[in-house]
């Protein structure tokens, strides 16, 4: 048999494993950066001419 020690550890470790687990996971598979627009009609208006989309040139 396992000393009191031994197995109060071993909870708290198994405890501190599970916890957020759903976080975890969700942050693994997404990432923590949201979804943002790159290029908008603003910035592309803002561009200078070399940089700006060949369709959007007026």
């Amino acid at each position: 048999m396992a000393s009191n020690t031994k197995q109060t550890r071993f909870r708290r470790n198994l405890r501190s494993k599970k916890a957020g687990r759903d976080r975890k996971r969700k942050l693994v598979s997404n990432g923590t950066t949201p979804v943002f627009p790159i290029h908008t009609p603003e910035a592309d208006a803002n561009a200078p001419a070399e940089a700006r989309p060949a369709n959007s040139e007026s």
